[in-house]
């Protein structure tokens, strides 16, 4: 609460800038981040937010780095798309 007025908040964290050579090869398909730690945590208005991606762990290591991660946006629609897909026959 801000006064008497209730807020929603978000607390997000800041990631680097894509790594440039991936996102260059891939078409700007596959973006791979590293996770920058505590202190690029932001508190921000939740009404802010115009969209929300996953950030999954990659398994490889690019330019030397470990523990990188990489952008996965509308995570789980395709998953839905595909069990569409396949129809459990009750529809008929």
């Amino acid at each position: 609460m801000f006064g008497d007025t209730p807020r929603a908040l978000a607390l997000v964290s800041i990631y680097s800038p894509p790594d440039e050579y991936l996102l260059r090869h891939t078409h700007t398909t596959l973006a791979v981040c590293r996770r920058q730690g505590e202190e690029v945590l932001v508190v921000i208005d939740a009404k802010s937010i115009l969209s929300a991606v996953a950030i999954v762990p990659f398994p490889f290591i690019v330019g030397g780095y470990d523990e990188q991660y990489f952008v996965v946006e509308k995570i789980g629609l395709d998953v839905l798309e595909v069990h569409d897909d396949e129809g459990d026959g009750d529809d008929e």
